[in-house]
């Protein structure tokens, strides 16, 4: 009954087009173009750039929009390979109270379901966030992740996260990962910020 009165009680429109009852629709959806960062040994695969309609969907999912959380798990979802296990880059307890959820942890959930995967919340995250923090910084910035205590850690892992900028926190994750034990087969994010791609083209026709 929920799920029939919800979109009475609270109308969403695409972000990109105006659609009714989709914050991104699955024609928006359609125009993502997917591209590959190297990360010192770590491969990210982006669903998209961080621009346009994606970068407003995924600012408004950071201030605590729900309704962008589906369409883009579902771009994630597209780049995770069936029964996957991911493990999300979680953010830490204040910033997911803040906005009422963590992303990362929500986004990693939806698309683990698209893809009859699992998920592994087994990191925890302490500091402040780096958003406006100058890149020397962010690149420096290291051991803001541990394992939670008690946590099954699975053999190996696909790491999730909404986007990468100068991809210091995917490689501190890994590598809190790594020392674990666990065998980090890449990472999968909606977007990459603009420098970080490769060329899309070029790097499907090496992968076809």
């Amino acid at each position: 009954m929920w799920r029939a009165l919800r979109p009475w009680l609270f109308p969403v429109w695409c972000i990109g087009c105006g659609a009714i009852d989709d914050a991104l629709c699955a024609a928006c959806r359609s125009n993502a173009v997917p591209s590959s960062v190297a990360l010192a040994g770590l491969h990210v695969r982006a669903a998209t750039a961080y621009a346009g309609h994606i970068r407003s969907a995924i600012v408004a999912m950071k201030r605590g929009e729900r309704a962008y959380l589906d369409p883009l798990a579902a771009l994630i979802a597209a780049h995770v390979p069936a029964r996957a296990v991911l493990v999300p880059v979680v953010t830490t307890r204040r910033r997911a109270a803040e906005r009422g959820f963590d992303q990362a942890r929500e986004l990693a959930r939806r698309a683990a379901l698209l893809r009859a995967g699992a998920v592994a919340d087994v990191l925890r995250k302490r500091g402040g966030p780096q958003r406006g923090a100058r890149r020397a910084v962010r690149l420096s910035a290291s051991g803001r992740f541990s394992v939670r205590p008690g946590a099954a850690l699975p053999h190996a892992a696909l790491l999730v996260d909404d986007v990468v900028t100068t991809g210091a926190t995917l490689r501190d994750a890994a590598a809190t990962l790594a020392r674990a034990g666990v065998i980090v087969a890449g990472a999968v994010v909606v977007a990459a910020a603009p420098g970080r791609e490769t060329s899309a083209a070029a790097r499907e026709s090496d992968e076809a």
